[in-house]
């Protein structure tokens, strides 16, 4: 009877322990399965956006379809995406957002890079090629106008241009859909690319005179129009050292900076034409505008001359028929003939005469010196140009020669005559 007691107490203590275990193991079970459905109940969202800055360890990003709806990523999410601005990816998320500006994501499950497919029905989109020129540039976008049609005004996002160089007057490319805003400037619907053109320099070359110079800057006037002046850089004379008064073929761009004296956008090719006047040199300046003359009508006359004086400066000659028709002759035009006072010598010249005092030949062909036993060869053609050579433009005087040839003509009328 005992050990049937002890036995029924055994098998009931058993019954009791596996009833234990079997709800602690329910009970578990149920915990999982609250905790599974609990995570389900978290709603999973993904949308598209795009990256419009990437700055230290954060991204920012807008929601492609609105696009002033921002978020900020920390960058560590995108793992091994090649981040670049303009790049569009997929982020699946929480429907929980923090309230910051930019607004951030409380949860991030995945971010993924939107791969562009080729859509063949894209490549039926009707497509406008056109040329535009930059007008303004802002600090988010472009303002440009169509080539020949200036009226016709867009703003493009800067990031459009992605590496490209932007500056005033720069001409573009830009192939885009025919779909354009009603705005002013008017914005593309779909920009499909944009290329820089080449275009061909519009240049000018005109004549300047310099004015003024300075270490750095050269001012110059357009010539024969002085209220028209420009600042130019000393580097774009090259070699050249200008100077006040010179005169420079300058070919520079159309284009003009409106600063005050203006400047031109580009310089080309700078040319000194005329050098500035010097000082020392005006006397001789004069004197060669003077003795301009054709040298197939030079004429050469001659006549003896006697030496006055001598000095450095020259030799003092009189002419032999009037001692008051004065020249003064260079020493070198001498030759190799010893000078003497006294001496007779025939020049030859031109019969140009400068107006100094004593005066001067404009030109000297050749000095022969004249011996004493020997005559003067006569020349009739010599006559007629020591005629003409007589008379000193400074003192008006006639060689007596004339006067001599007049007697001896009278004379041999009169015996004519009896």
């Amino acid at each position: 009877m005992k050990k049937t007691k002890l036995i029924l107490a055994l098998a009931i203590s058993a019954m009791v322990i596996n009833s234990a275990y079997a709800s602690e193991e329910i009970e578990n079970k149920n915990d999982g399965k609250m905790m599974e459905e609990t995570q389900m109940a978290v709603e999973k969202i993904s949308g598209t956006y795009v990256i419009k800055k990437i700055e230290g360890e954060g991204v920012l990003v807008a929601k492609k379809s609105n696009p002033e709806d921002l978020y900020n990523v920390p960058k560590k999410e995108f793992k091994n995406i090649d981040l670049k601005e303009g790049m569009e990816v997929e982020i699946v998320s929480d429907d929980v957002i923090l309230e910051t500006y930019p607004a951030q994501f409380a949860n991030i499950y995945e971010i993924k890079e939107v791969k562009k497919v080729e859509n063949k029905e894209e490549n039926k989109e009707e497509k406008l090629v056109r040329d535009f020129v930059v007008k303004e540039i802002y600090e988010e976008g472009v303002d440009l106008y169509e080539v020949g049609n200036e009226s016709n005004l867009f703003n493009v996002p800067k990031s459009e241009f992605k590496d490209m160089k932007l500056e005033k007057g720069k001409v573009f490319t830009i192939t885009s859909d025919v779909i354009a805003t009603k705005s002013i400037p008017a914005q593309f619907g779909k920009i499909f690319s944009i290329v820089e053109k080449e275009m061909p320099a519009k240049t000018m070359t005109k004549e300047y005179v310099v004015e003024e110079v300075s270490d750095d800057f050269v001012t110059v006037h357009e010539k024969d129009i002085k209220e028209s002046k420009y600042t130019i850089a000393k580097k774009d004379f090259g070699k050249a050292n200008p100077k006040v008064g010179e005169t420079y073929k300058i070919e520079t761009s159309e284009e003009i900076l409106t600063s005050e004296p203006a400047q031109f956008a580009a310089i080309y090719k700078v040319e000194l034409t005329k050098e500035a006047p010097k000082e020392n040199n005006k006397k001789e300046d004069n004197k060669k505008e003077n003795n301009k003359k054709d040298n197939k009508k030079e004429e050469m006359i001659s006549d003896i001359f006697v030496v006055e004086k001598i000095e450095e400066a020259g030799v003092t000659v009189a002419r032999k028929s009037n001692k008051e028709d004065k020249y003064i002759v260079p020493k070198k035009d001498f030759g190799k003939l010893e000078i003497k006072e006294g001496k007779e010598y025939k020049i030859y010249t031109d019969d140009i005469v400068l107006t100094s005092y004593p005066a001067q030949f404009g030109k000297i062909f050749k000095i022969e010196e004249v011996k004493a036993n020997k005559e003067m060869p006569k020349n009739k053609d010599n006559k007629d140009k020591n005629k003409k050579s007589s008379k000193n433009p400074k003192t008006g005087l006639v060689g007596t020669s004339l006067a001599v040839l007049g007697l001896i003509g009278a004379g041999i009328g009169y015996k004519k005559i009896k």
